[in-house]
């Protein structure tokens, strides 16, 4: 077979979703399969280093002087607005631009299938068809919306501009077609299936979006050995909706009721400045805060290492790849009672707190690293069935496995 992947970026530098099609490809190759990826010459240099053997597999779009300004003018607006506005257009241009090369490539009708894998989100239009062998999108996983008790975290703006995109999103599909005529869709769970398009003519699929490469996250036993200062560890971006000041918040007020304990930031962002003015009001606490700002994955693990548990208060993450990552490296996790998270763990491998107010979020966050501080045990008991569930549910191995299948199943049916 040869599989032809379809991916904005690609580049587990980037983070988020563009480490995605990275693993799709490095799997698929070791696999002997006859893969191709397709991408933006944004990547290039992480692909440059990381896929040095396989130049000839590897295509770019580039980008021309309209791609720049419309860039200039997305850069300008809220994220999300200017995903929804310019970055649209942009995501159109490149696809315009993928289309062109993909048929050049489709050699074998009968054994060739275009697998866009990037964007996950299932109300992103696709310009994906016409080219007379099967096309496969996914997993998506989207769907999400904050907490009725955060909606305000959304802005109002944000709120107006999405409120239109959905309302439209399915005329866009019927004008950029791709995923109402492809012959399967893979979603992460049922939240994604509710937000697709309608009229689908796609069988759907459920398979996890993320997974683990467990070459990187190892189980390192000395992970076993905890430090004697209870230490926690957030890694992300440092964004509103990640919620890091409700976590600051209830670190502090952790510290208050037990006593000395670190926490450990990984990650930068626009409320980095912010959140080490809050750090600086409470510099008479017990508990210590280390800034790292971003960090290699190489770099992580160091850090990871003696910790209690990671902690991730997010209010929007519809994925959560660290949330496995923490698993896999058999720490126990902290997190919000709301998307990703909520679909990876249980009370068997970590605590998950409900956002129903800001109060509660802060007072839950605060309870489970004292229970965690004071139970050692336990978070070693959390993390060696995180790793368990890891390695049955999430290696990226297993699910190449299952997506192999798929591909199979396409073309046998074809035939």
């Amino acid at each position: 077979m040869r599989i032809i992947l379809v991916a904005d970026h690609a580049s587990i530098d980037f983070g988020g979703e563009a480490a995605l099609p990275c693993h799709y490809f490095r799997v698929l190759l070791s696999r002997n399969i006859d893969v191709h990826l397709v991408v933006h010459e944004r990547s290039k240099k992480f692909l440059d280093v990381h896929f040095k053997n396989y130049p000839h597999n590897i295509h770019y779009t580039k980008d021309k002087v309209i791609h720049r300004w419309i860039y200039f003018f997305q850069k300008a607006l809220p994220d999300r607005i200017g995903y929804l506005t310019f970055g649209f257009i942009l995501r159109t241009l490149t696809q315009f631009q993928q289309k062109r090369i993909i048929r050049r490539y489709i050699i074998d009708k009968k054994n060739t299938i275009v697998h866009q894998v990037i964007p996950v989100s299932p109300k992103a239009p696709s310009l994906m068809y016409g080219f007379d062998v099967p096309v496969i999108f996914g997993p998506l996983n989207g769907g999400m919306t904050y907490p009725d008790a955060f909606s305000q975290y959304e802005g109002r703006f944000s709120s107006i501009f999405t409120h239109i995109g959905r309302r439209f999103s399915e005329t866009i599909h019927y004008l950029l077609p791709g995923k109402r005529l492809a012959k399967i869709i893979m979603v992460a769970n049922e939240r994604t299936k509710q937000a697709l398009p309608k009229n689908l003519k796609a069988d759907i699929h459920h398979i996890v979006e993320n997974g683990v490469d467990l070459s990187i996250w190892k189980n390192d036993k000395s992970q076993n050995t905890l430090s004697t200062l209870p230490k926690y560890v957030y890694v992300g971006r440092l964004v509103d909706w990640k919620a890091v000041d409700i976590l600051l918040y209830a670190f502090f007020h952790a510290c208050e009721k037990y006593g000395a304990m670190e926490l450990h930031i990984i990650g930068d962002g626009g409320e980095r400045k912010k959140l080490e003015d809050i750090t600086s009001q409470h510099s008479a606490s017990k508990g210590k805060v280390i800034f790292h700002g971003w960090l290699q994955q190489s770099a992580i693990a160091p850090v990871l290492n003696g910790a209690r548990a990671l902690v991730l208060p997010s209010l929007y993450e519809c994925g959560g790849a660290v949330v496995l990552e923490a698993m896999a490296s058999s720490l126990a996790v902290i997190a919000t009672n709301w998307g990703g998270p909520a679909d990876y763990l249980d009370k068997e491998c970590g605590i998950l707190i409900s956002p129903l107010s800001r109060g509660d979020l802060i007072e839950g966050f605060s309870s489970a690293m004292i229970q965690l501080a004071k139970k050692p045990q336990l978070a070693l008991q959390l993390g060696e069935t995180g790793r368990k569930k890891i390695e049955s549910l999430y290696d990226w191995e297993i699910k190449i496995s299952h997506v192999l299948n798929i591909y199979q199943l396409l073309l046998t049916t074809k035939q």
